[in-house]
């Protein structure tokens, strides 16, 4: 039932560059971690080195987990950045399993 309204439903603001960014990011390796690590970088206050190495690994920061966590939850609702949102949702995605074992 609800797929049949959606149907007649407008897009949404934006939704074509976010289908378009996450075609993109899903599909480019090298684009995806680069926004990845841009994207870490800016939401949780690390540098460029750091922030790549939290993009390519997160269980490896498993002790950071919870705070990684909170940042990309804020940043996985930013209406402005559709890159922002889909890399933080990724990032969310694989840190879930870690969420709840770190100290914060």
């Amino acid at each position: 039932m609800i797929n049949d309204y959606s149907l007649d439903a407008p897009p949404l603001p934006g939704a074509e560059k976010a289908t378009e960014v996450a075609r993109v990011l899903a599909h480019d390796e090298d684009v995806r971690h680069l926004y990845m690590t841009a994207v870490t970088a800016r939401t949780c206050g690390v540098d460029w080195t750091t922030a790549g190495a939290i993009a390519l690994d997160p269980a490896a920061y498993t002790h950071r987990a919870q705070y990684l966590a909170q940042r990309f939850a804020k940043e996985a609702l930013n209406p402005r950045d559709a890159d922002a949102r889909w890399c933080s949702s990724v990032m969310l995605q694989q840190l879930s399993p870690m969420i709840g074992w770190s100290p914060g």
